[in-house]
Protein backbone atom coordinates (compact mmCIF):
# COMPACT_ATOMS: atom_id res chain seq x y z
CA UNK A 1 0.00 0.00 0.00
CA UNK A 2 2.66 2.57 0.85
CA UNK A 3 4.19 1.88 -2.28
CA UNK A 4 1.24 2.51 -4.31
CA UNK A 5 1.05 5.67 -2.82
CA UNK A 6 4.30 6.70 -3.33
CA UNK A 7 5.75 5.18 -6.09
CA UNK A 8 8.39 2.35 -6.38
CA UNK A 9 10.81 0.86 -3.85
CA UNK A 10 13.72 2.31 -4.15
CA UNK A 11 11.30 5.37 -2.85
CA UNK A 12 10.36 3.94 -0.05
CA UNK A 13 13.08 2.82 0.93
CA UNK A 14 14.83 6.28 0.74
CA UNK A 15 12.06 7.82 2.63
CA UNK A 16 12.12 5.19 5.37
CA UNK A 17 16.28 6.05 5.42
CA UNK A 18 15.22 9.60 6.38
CA UNK A 19 12.78 8.96 8.93
CA UNK A 20 15.13 6.69 10.56
CA UNK A 21 17.58 9.15 10.04
CA UNK A 22 15.24 12.13 11.61
CA UNK A 23 14.17 9.81 14.37
CA UNK A 24 17.85 7.92 15.52
CA UNK A 25 19.06 11.99 15.13
CA UNK A 26 16.71 14.62 16.01
CA UNK A 27 13.77 13.11 17.77
CA UNK A 28 15.69 12.26 21.27
CA UNK A 29 16.05 15.77 22.10
CA UNK A 30 12.18 16.23 21.55
CA UNK A 31 11.75 13.14 24.26
CA UNK A 32 14.07 14.57 26.47
CA UNK A 33 12.48 15.36 30.05
CA UNK A 34 14.34 18.67 30.24
CA UNK A 35 12.64 19.73 27.21
CA UNK A 36 11.51 22.41 28.76
CA UNK A 37 13.99 23.83 30.73
CA UNK A 38 15.54 27.14 29.68
CA UNK A 39 17.79 27.41 26.86
CA UNK A 40 20.67 29.79 25.99
CA UNK A 41 20.96 31.42 23.23
CA UNK A 42 23.78 30.85 20.38
CA UNK A 43 23.00 27.04 19.59
CA UNK A 44 24.78 26.11 16.20
CA UNK A 45 22.93 23.29 13.74
CA UNK A 46 26.06 20.71 13.86
CA UNK A 47 27.88 21.60 17.28
CA UNK A 48 24.92 23.02 19.56
CA UNK A 49 26.45 24.55 22.51
CA UNK A 50 29.18 22.21 22.94
CA UNK A 51 31.91 23.95 20.65
CA UNK A 52 31.20 27.62 22.33
CA UNK A 53 31.97 25.35 25.49
CA UNK A 54 35.02 24.36 23.80
CA UNK A 55 36.32 27.44 22.06
CA UNK A 56 36.35 29.38 25.26
CA UNK A 57 38.42 29.56 28.17
CA UNK A 58 37.04 26.64 30.34
CA UNK A 59 34.00 27.03 32.22
CA UNK A 60 33.10 30.79 30.27
CA UNK A 61 30.75 29.82 28.47
CA UNK A 62 28.75 28.27 31.61
CA UNK A 63 29.20 31.26 33.32
CA UNK A 64 27.13 33.23 30.81
CA UNK A 65 25.06 30.93 30.44
CA UNK A 66 23.85 31.06 34.36
CA UNK A 67 23.94 34.65 34.69
CA UNK A 68 21.74 34.58 31.67
CA UNK A 69 19.38 31.73 32.23
CA UNK A 70 19.77 30.68 35.96
CA UNK A 71 21.48 27.67 37.82
CA UNK A 72 19.42 24.55 35.96
CA UNK A 73 19.11 24.72 31.86
CA UNK A 74 19.50 22.42 28.91
CA UNK A 75 22.38 23.08 26.28
CA UNK A 76 22.37 21.34 22.65
CA UNK A 77 24.61 18.54 22.49
CA UNK A 78 26.14 18.11 18.79
CA UNK A 79 25.22 16.13 16.19
CA UNK A 80 21.50 16.55 17.49
CA UNK A 81 22.36 14.14 20.26
CA UNK A 82 20.03 15.16 23.47
CA UNK A 83 19.85 18.24 25.11
CA UNK A 84 22.20 18.23 28.19
CA UNK A 85 21.13 18.63 31.36
CA UNK A 86 23.17 21.50 33.46
CA UNK A 87 23.10 21.91 37.07
CA UNK A 88 25.11 24.60 39.12
CA UNK A 89 21.80 24.25 42.13
CA UNK A 90 23.65 22.88 45.16
CA UNK A 91 20.55 21.34 46.23
CA UNK A 92 20.19 19.50 42.97
CA UNK A 93 24.02 18.56 42.93
CA UNK A 94 24.13 17.38 46.18
CA UNK A 95 20.98 15.31 45.39
CA UNK A 96 22.88 13.32 42.65
CA UNK A 97 26.72 12.93 44.14
CA UNK A 98 25.97 12.31 47.86
CA UNK A 99 22.23 10.43 47.66
CA UNK A 100 21.60 9.27 43.94
CA UNK A 101 25.38 8.81 42.86
CA UNK A 102 25.27 4.95 42.10
CA UNK A 103 21.84 6.05 39.67
CA UNK A 104 24.32 8.15 37.94
CA UNK A 105 27.40 6.56 36.58
CA UNK A 106 29.54 8.35 34.04
CA UNK A 107 28.38 8.71 30.42
CA UNK A 108 29.44 6.52 27.27
CA UNK A 109 31.58 9.56 26.65
CA UNK A 110 33.41 10.04 29.62
CA UNK A 111 33.78 6.23 31.41
CA UNK A 112 35.88 5.05 27.79
CA UNK A 113 38.03 8.14 28.46
CA UNK A 114 38.72 6.99 32.21
CA UNK A 115 39.64 3.65 30.97
CA UNK A 116 41.67 4.95 28.31
CA UNK A 117 43.48 8.26 30.56
CA UNK A 118 43.86 6.40 34.15
CA UNK A 119 42.71 2.47 33.63
CA UNK A 120 39.74 -0.16 34.67
CA UNK A 121 40.61 1.11 38.36
CA UNK A 122 38.56 3.04 41.30
CA UNK A 123 37.81 5.69 38.79
CA UNK A 124 36.26 3.89 36.33
CA UNK A 125 34.24 1.12 38.25
CA UNK A 126 30.36 1.68 38.33
CA UNK A 127 27.92 -0.22 40.43
CA UNK A 128 27.85 0.51 43.86
CA UNK A 129 29.15 -3.21 45.67
CA UNK A 130 32.16 -3.11 42.88
CA UNK A 131 32.98 0.52 44.05
CA UNK A 132 32.58 0.34 47.74
CA UNK A 133 34.80 -3.27 47.83
CA UNK A 134 37.39 -1.75 45.41
CA UNK A 135 37.55 1.37 47.91
CA UNK A 136 37.64 -0.25 51.22
CA UNK A 137 40.70 -1.96 49.43
CA UNK A 138 42.58 1.33 49.11
CA UNK A 139 40.81 3.87 51.86
CA UNK A 140 43.31 2.67 54.29
CA UNK A 141 46.88 3.90 52.76
CA UNK A 142 44.93 7.22 52.10
CA UNK A 143 42.99 7.81 55.76
CA UNK A 144 44.27 10.72 57.80
CA UNK A 145 46.19 8.64 59.65
CA UNK A 146 48.13 7.03 57.45
CA UNK A 147 48.91 10.07 55.53
CA UNK A 148 49.85 11.41 59.06
CA UNK A 149 52.17 8.24 60.07
CA UNK A 150 53.83 8.87 56.30
CA UNK A 151 54.38 11.89 56.19
CA UNK A 152 58.12 12.15 56.45
CA UNK A 153 58.05 10.18 53.63
CA UNK A 154 56.06 12.52 51.99
CA UNK A 155 58.07 15.71 52.97
CA UNK A 156 61.72 13.49 51.61
CA UNK A 157 60.46 13.09 48.37
CA UNK A 158 59.20 16.26 47.93
CA UNK A 159 62.45 17.51 49.41
CA UNK A 160 64.41 16.03 46.32
CA UNK A 161 63.22 17.71 43.89
CA UNK A 162 63.04 20.68 45.72
CA UNK A 163 66.51 20.85 46.23
CA UNK A 164 67.64 19.84 43.02
CA UNK A 165 65.42 22.99 41.90
CA UNK A 166 67.33 25.15 44.34
CA UNK A 167 70.60 23.71 42.78
CA UNK A 168 69.45 24.54 39.28
CA UNK A 169 68.53 28.04 40.19
CA UNK A 170 72.09 28.37 41.70
CA UNK A 171 73.91 27.22 38.96
CA UNK A 172 71.87 29.94 36.68
CA UNK A 173 72.91 32.58 38.57
CA UNK A 174 70.58 32.82 41.35
CA UNK A 175 67.50 33.54 38.88
CA UNK A 176 66.00 32.00 36.19
CA UNK A 177 62.92 31.28 34.06
CA UNK A 178 61.23 28.06 34.52
CA UNK A 179 58.59 26.20 33.43
CA UNK A 180 57.18 25.65 36.65
CA UNK A 181 54.81 22.46 36.12
CA UNK A 182 58.15 20.55 34.88
CA UNK A 183 59.42 20.31 38.66
CA UNK A 184 56.28 20.24 40.52
CA UNK A 185 55.06 17.51 38.36
CA UNK A 186 58.51 15.94 39.45
CA UNK A 187 57.87 16.27 42.70
CA UNK A 188 54.07 15.56 42.90
CA UNK A 189 55.07 12.25 40.90
CA UNK A 190 58.24 11.66 43.47
CA UNK A 191 55.78 11.69 46.45
CA UNK A 192 52.54 9.21 44.76
CA UNK A 193 55.59 6.82 44.14
CA UNK A 194 57.53 6.64 47.50
CA UNK A 195 53.61 6.96 49.50
CA UNK A 196 51.60 4.60 47.85
CA UNK A 197 53.98 2.06 46.12
CA UNK A 198 57.25 2.52 47.78
CA UNK A 199 59.53 3.54 44.33
CA UNK A 200 61.47 5.80 43.91
CA UNK A 201 61.32 7.41 41.04
CA UNK A 202 64.63 9.34 41.40
CA UNK A 203 63.48 12.94 42.17
CA UNK A 204 61.44 12.67 38.54
CA UNK A 205 64.52 11.78 36.75
CA UNK A 206 64.63 8.12 36.42
CA UNK A 207 63.85 6.95 32.96
CA UNK A 208 60.17 5.81 34.07
CA UNK A 209 59.43 9.41 35.42
CA UNK A 210 60.78 11.03 32.51
CA UNK A 211 58.32 9.01 30.10
CA UNK A 212 55.37 9.32 32.26
CA UNK A 213 55.67 13.07 32.45
CA UNK A 214 56.40 13.08 28.75
CA UNK A 215 54.00 11.10 27.94
CA UNK A 216 51.26 12.89 29.82
CA UNK A 217 52.45 16.41 28.40
CA UNK A 218 51.95 15.35 24.84
CA UNK A 219 48.74 13.33 25.59
CA UNK A 220 47.24 16.40 27.35
CA UNK A 221 48.05 18.76 24.00
CA UNK A 222 46.74 16.13 21.53
CA UNK A 223 43.54 16.45 23.29
CA UNK A 224 43.18 19.68 23.41
CA UNK A 225 43.45 20.14 19.30
CA UNK A 226 40.38 21.08 17.72
CA UNK A 227 40.31 18.18 15.83
CA UNK A 228 39.96 15.99 19.17
CA UNK A 229 37.37 18.21 19.86
CA UNK A 230 35.37 17.76 16.96
CA UNK A 231 36.41 13.73 17.42
CA UNK A 232 35.05 14.05 21.26
CA UNK A 233 31.85 15.07 20.30
CA UNK A 234 31.15 12.55 17.51
CA UNK A 235 31.88 10.04 20.68
CA UNK A 236 29.03 11.30 21.96
CA UNK A 237 26.53 10.51 19.44
CA UNK A 238 27.96 7.60 18.09
CA UNK A 239 29.82 5.66 21.82
CA UNK A 240 31.13 2.76 19.35
CA UNK A 241 33.73 5.07 18.07
CA UNK A 242 35.17 4.58 21.48
CA UNK A 243 36.72 1.65 20.02
CA UNK A 244 38.10 2.76 16.56
CA UNK A 245 41.61 3.27 16.33
CA UNK A 246 41.12 6.87 15.89
CA UNK A 247 44.52 9.19 16.55
CA UNK A 248 42.55 11.94 19.21
CA UNK A 249 41.13 9.22 20.97
CA UNK A 250 43.77 6.52 21.63
CA UNK A 251 46.15 8.90 22.05
CA UNK A 252 44.61 9.87 25.53
CA UNK A 253 46.23 6.07 26.64
CA UNK A 254 49.82 6.92 26.12
CA UNK A 255 50.63 7.50 29.99
CA UNK A 256 48.45 5.01 31.01
CA UNK A 257 49.73 2.43 28.95
CA UNK A 258 53.38 3.58 29.43
CA UNK A 259 52.85 3.02 33.27
CA UNK A 260 51.39 -0.31 32.89
CA UNK A 261 53.79 -1.43 30.51
CA UNK A 262 56.94 -0.46 32.26
CA UNK A 263 56.97 0.63 35.61
CA UNK A 264 53.39 -0.96 37.33
CA UNK A 265 55.06 -4.40 35.63
CA UNK A 266 58.15 -3.78 38.22
CA UNK A 267 56.57 -3.06 41.17
CA UNK A 268 54.30 -5.87 41.12
CA UNK A 269 57.64 -8.38 40.24
CA UNK A 270 59.61 -6.42 43.16
CA UNK A 271 56.95 -6.48 45.91
CA UNK A 272 55.15 -9.59 45.16
CA UNK A 273 55.58 -12.10 48.33
CA UNK A 274 57.93 -9.81 50.20
CA UNK A 275 54.40 -7.39 51.87
CA UNK A 276 52.07 -7.89 54.87
CA UNK A 277 49.04 -6.12 56.27
CA UNK A 278 51.03 -3.96 58.47
CA UNK A 279 52.33 -1.94 55.67
CA UNK A 280 51.04 1.41 55.35
CA UNK A 281 51.20 1.94 51.66
CA UNK A 282 48.85 1.31 48.87
CA UNK A 283 50.50 -1.60 46.86
CA UNK A 284 51.16 -3.26 49.49
CA UNK A 285 47.24 -3.57 50.63
CA UNK A 286 46.66 -4.41 46.73
CA UNK A 287 49.34 -7.32 46.35
CA UNK A 288 48.29 -8.81 49.88
CA UNK A 289 44.34 -8.77 49.90
CA UNK A 290 42.30 -11.94 49.73
CA UNK A 291 39.48 -12.91 50.12
CA UNK A 292 35.86 -10.87 48.63
CA UNK A 293 38.38 -8.14 48.44
CA UNK A 294 41.05 -10.15 46.29
CA UNK A 295 42.54 -8.16 43.52
CA UNK A 296 42.94 -9.66 40.10
CA UNK A 297 46.31 -8.92 37.75
CA UNK A 298 44.33 -6.83 35.19
CA UNK A 299 43.18 -4.77 38.22
CA UNK A 300 46.77 -4.30 39.88
CA UNK A 301 47.74 -2.98 36.83
CA UNK A 302 44.93 0.05 36.55
CA UNK A 303 44.69 0.50 40.26
CA UNK A 304 48.55 1.09 40.05
CA UNK A 305 48.05 3.75 36.40
CA UNK A 306 44.94 5.28 38.30
CA UNK A 307 46.44 6.04 41.33
CA UNK A 308 49.80 6.99 40.05
CA UNK A 309 48.33 9.63 37.00
CA UNK A 310 45.74 11.17 39.44
CA UNK A 311 48.12 11.61 42.27
CA UNK A 312 50.88 13.46 40.31
CA UNK A 313 48.66 15.74 37.76
CA UNK A 314 45.99 17.17 39.84
CA UNK A 315 48.48 18.10 42.65
CA UNK A 316 51.33 19.20 39.98
CA UNK A 317 48.85 21.80 37.89
CA UNK A 318 47.48 23.06 41.27
CA UNK A 319 50.95 23.86 42.29
CA UNK A 320 51.49 25.49 39.20
CA UNK A 321 48.48 27.81 39.01
CA UNK A 322 48.96 28.71 42.69
CA UNK A 323 52.62 29.96 41.67
CA UNK A 324 51.72 31.51 39.26
CA UNK A 325 49.51 33.19 41.21
CA UNK A 326 51.88 34.40 43.65
CA UNK A 327 54.39 35.72 41.11
CA UNK A 328 51.52 38.12 39.43
CA UNK A 329 50.22 39.32 43.43
CA UNK A 330 53.76 40.04 45.32
CA UNK A 331 52.04 40.94 48.16
CA UNK A 332 50.09 37.75 49.02
CA UNK A 333 53.42 35.78 48.11
CA UNK A 334 55.24 37.83 50.42
CA UNK A 335 52.40 37.84 53.21
CA UNK A 336 52.20 33.78 52.99
CA UNK A 337 56.33 33.84 53.31
CA UNK A 338 56.13 35.54 56.54
CA UNK A 339 53.42 33.06 58.06
CA UNK A 340 55.47 29.91 57.12
CA UNK A 341 58.98 31.37 58.07
CA UNK A 342 57.82 32.66 61.19
CA UNK A 343 57.88 29.03 62.51
CA UNK A 344 62.12 29.34 62.43
CA UNK A 345 61.90 25.40 61.32
CA UNK A 346 60.56 22.89 58.67
CA UNK A 347 56.69 22.65 59.01
CA UNK A 348 55.78 19.95 60.63
CA UNK A 349 52.66 17.60 59.92
CA UNK A 350 50.90 19.15 62.74
CA UNK A 351 52.16 23.02 61.04
CA UNK A 352 50.53 22.37 57.87
CA UNK A 353 47.47 20.80 58.98
CA UNK A 354 46.27 23.59 61.70
CA UNK A 355 48.90 26.15 62.54
CA UNK A 356 49.75 28.18 59.14
CA UNK A 357 45.95 29.93 58.48
CA UNK A 358 47.11 32.04 55.45
CA UNK A 359 48.76 29.08 53.73
CA UNK A 360 45.24 27.00 54.12
CA UNK A 361 43.76 29.80 52.63
CA UNK A 362 46.43 30.40 49.79
CA UNK A 363 45.54 26.32 48.79
CA UNK A 364 41.91 27.08 49.23
CA UNK A 365 41.56 29.73 46.73
CA UNK A 366 43.85 28.19 44.15
CA UNK A 367 41.53 24.93 44.07
CA UNK A 368 38.63 26.89 44.15
CA UNK A 369 40.03 29.04 40.72
CA UNK A 370 41.54 25.63 39.26
CA UNK A 371 39.49 22.40 39.89
CA UNK A 372 41.44 19.40 37.92
CA UNK A 373 38.16 18.38 36.96
CA UNK A 374 36.41 21.58 35.60
CA UNK A 375 33.37 19.45 34.26
CA UNK A 376 31.63 16.53 35.87
CA UNK A 377 29.34 14.44 33.66
CA UNK A 378 27.09 11.81 34.62
CA UNK A 379 24.11 9.92 32.89
CA UNK A 380 20.86 9.13 34.89
CA UNK A 381 20.27 4.94 34.77
CA UNK A 382 16.58 5.67 36.17
CA UNK A 383 14.09 7.69 36.19
CA UNK A 384 14.17 10.12 39.05
CA UNK A 385 13.23 13.52 40.57
CA UNK A 386 15.95 15.92 41.03
CA UNK A 387 15.17 18.61 43.94
CA UNK A 388 16.32 22.36 43.38
CA UNK A 389 17.15 24.85 45.99
CA UNK A 390 16.94 27.62 43.20
CA UNK A 391 13.29 27.25 41.61
CA UNK A 392 13.28 27.69 37.59
CA UNK A 393 10.43 28.74 35.09
CA UNK A 394 9.95 26.23 32.44
CA UNK A 395 9.07 27.56 28.82
CA UNK A 396 5.31 26.58 29.28
CA UNK A 397 5.83 29.17 32.44
CA UNK A 398 5.50 26.77 34.89
CA UNK A 399 7.85 27.62 38.01
CA UNK A 400 9.13 24.44 39.62
CA UNK A 401 11.40 23.24 41.94
CA UNK A 402 12.44 19.75 40.95
CA UNK A 403 13.45 18.06 37.71
CA UNK A 404 12.24 14.76 36.18
CA UNK A 405 14.82 13.02 34.28
CA UNK A 406 14.63 9.74 32.44
CA UNK A 407 17.23 7.00 32.27
CA UNK A 408 19.69 8.08 29.13
CA UNK A 409 19.67 11.71 30.67
CA UNK A 410 23.28 13.60 30.42
CA UNK A 411 23.96 15.88 33.58
CA UNK A 412 27.14 17.98 33.93
CA UNK A 413 27.86 19.81 36.72
CA UNK A 414 30.38 23.10 35.52
CA UNK A 415 32.76 23.06 38.74
CA UNK A 416 35.09 25.91 37.85
CA UNK A 417 31.97 27.92 36.50
CA UNK A 418 30.38 27.37 39.49
CA UNK A 419 33.41 28.54 41.95
CA UNK A 420 33.58 31.46 39.95
CA UNK A 421 30.75 33.11 39.91
CA UNK A 422 30.43 36.48 41.13
CA UNK A 423 26.96 36.35 42.56
CA UNK A 424 28.44 33.91 45.30
CA UNK A 425 31.92 34.61 45.56
CA UNK A 426 31.28 38.78 44.76
CA UNK A 427 34.66 38.80 42.45
CA UNK A 428 34.90 35.55 41.26
CA UNK A 429 37.89 35.47 39.18
CA UNK A 430 40.05 37.04 41.69
CA UNK A 431 43.02 35.19 43.52
CA UNK A 432 42.04 36.29 47.17
CA UNK A 433 43.07 34.01 49.51
CA UNK A 434 41.53 36.52 52.27
CA UNK A 435 38.08 35.39 51.80
CA UNK A 436 38.71 32.51 53.71
CA UNK A 437 39.83 34.00 56.58
CA UNK A 438 36.20 36.39 56.86
CA UNK A 439 32.85 35.34 56.80
CA UNK A 440 31.81 33.24 53.46
CA UNK A 441 28.91 33.35 51.32
CA UNK A 442 25.63 31.96 52.62
CA UNK A 443 25.10 28.34 53.05
CA UNK A 444 22.16 27.76 50.51
CA UNK A 445 24.50 29.58 47.93
CA UNK A 446 27.21 26.80 48.29
CA UNK A 447 27.96 23.40 47.42
CA UNK A 448 28.90 20.95 49.82
CA UNK A 449 32.28 18.90 49.34
CA UNK A 450 35.11 19.93 51.30
CA UNK A 451 35.50 23.49 51.68
CA UNK A 452 32.47 24.01 50.14
CA UNK A 453 33.89 23.16 47.12
CA UNK A 454 33.26 20.19 43.88
CA UNK A 455 37.12 20.11 43.38
CA UNK A 456 37.15 16.62 45.04
CA UNK A 457 33.51 15.85 44.23
CA UNK A 458 31.04 14.90 47.29
CA UNK A 459 29.82 12.15 48.18
CA UNK A 460 30.53 8.47 48.21
CA UNK A 461 32.50 9.07 44.81
CA UNK A 462 34.70 11.81 45.80
CA UNK A 463 37.86 11.94 45.25
CA UNK A 464 39.46 9.09 47.49
CA UNK A 465 43.08 10.61 47.83
CA UNK A 466 42.01 14.42 48.46
CA UNK A 467 43.96 14.13 51.80
CA UNK A 468 47.43 13.65 50.54
CA UNK A 469 46.44 16.07 47.58
CA UNK A 470 45.99 18.59 50.30
CA UNK A 471 48.72 17.90 51.91
CA UNK A 472 51.55 17.29 49.70
CA UNK A 473 50.42 20.80 47.58
CA UNK A 474 50.84 22.53 51.36
CA UNK A 475 54.30 20.98 52.08
CA UNK A 476 55.54 21.12 48.58
CA UNK A 477 54.18 24.96 48.45
CA UNK A 478 55.67 25.73 52.19
CA UNK A 479 59.66 24.57 50.81
CA UNK A 480 59.44 26.78 47.62
CA UNK A 481 58.33 29.95 49.08
CA UNK A 482 61.10 29.78 51.84
CA UNK A 483 63.55 29.24 49.22
CA UNK A 484 62.45 31.43 45.84
CA UNK A 485 60.99 34.57 45.13
CA UNK A 486 58.73 34.05 42.55
CA UNK A 487 58.20 36.66 39.62
CA UNK A 488 55.91 37.12 36.68
CA UNK A 489 56.93 36.60 32.87
CA UNK A 490 54.06 38.98 31.77
CA UNK A 491 52.63 36.31 29.82
CA UNK A 492 48.69 35.55 29.88
CA UNK A 493 46.83 32.30 30.59
CA UNK A 494 44.66 30.33 28.73
CA UNK A 495 42.23 27.60 30.92
CA UNK A 496 41.65 23.99 28.29
CA UNK A 497 39.92 21.48 29.09
CA UNK A 498 42.09 17.96 27.69
CA UNK A 499 40.01 16.18 30.09
CA UNK A 500 41.76 18.15 33.60
CA UNK A 501 42.51 21.67 33.56
CA UNK A 502 45.42 22.74 31.73
CA UNK A 503 47.19 26.23 31.44
CA UNK A 504 47.87 27.02 27.71
CA UNK A 505 50.85 30.05 27.22
CA UNK A 506 52.43 32.42 24.68
CA UNK A 507 54.88 34.61 24.60
CA UNK A 508 53.27 36.66 21.62
CA UNK A 509 50.58 36.43 19.21
CA UNK A 510 52.58 35.04 16.26
CA UNK A 511 53.63 31.84 18.80
CA UNK A 512 51.53 29.05 19.28
CA UNK A 513 50.32 28.15 22.57
CA UNK A 514 52.28 25.81 24.54
CA UNK A 515 51.14 23.79 28.17
CA UNK A 516 53.76 25.87 30.43
CA UNK A 517 53.39 27.92 33.56
CA UNK A 518 57.04 30.02 32.72
CA UNK A 519 57.80 31.89 36.08
CA UNK A 520 61.14 33.21 36.85
CA UNK A 521 62.39 32.07 40.06
CA UNK A 522 64.48 34.01 42.20
CA UNK A 523 66.84 32.61 44.87
CA UNK A 524 66.47 34.09 48.48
Amino acid sequence: MISGLFGSTPFVAVVGSIFVLFVTVFAPSWWSSVHRLPLPAGAEWIWGHEKTVFMNQAGHAFRKWINEVGLTFRIKAAFGAPDILVIADPVGIAHILQKKIYDYPHSSVSRPRIARLLGKGLGWVEGEGEHKRMRRLVNPSLSAENIKAMSPLVAEAAMTVIESLTQFVRDEGGRVEVNAIEWTGKAALNVIGRVAFLHDFEGGNSEEARQILQTKKEGASLVAQYASFSTLMLLRRFPLLNYVPLRAIQGQAVTKTTIQSGVAHEMIKRNQGLVSLDEKDLLSRLLSAAGPDAVSTSELYAQISTFIIAGFDSSNLTLGFVLWELARQPHIQEKLREEVTSLAREPTYEDIQSRLPYLEAVMKEAFRLYPGLPYMERTAATMDTIPLGTPVRLSNGKVVHEVDVKPGQTVIFPAIAIQRLNSVWGDGDTFRPERWLEELPSKDKLCSGWSNLLTFGDGPRNCIGWRLAVFQAKLILSALITRFRFEDTGMEMTLRVASSLQPWMRKSADEPALRQVPIIFHLL
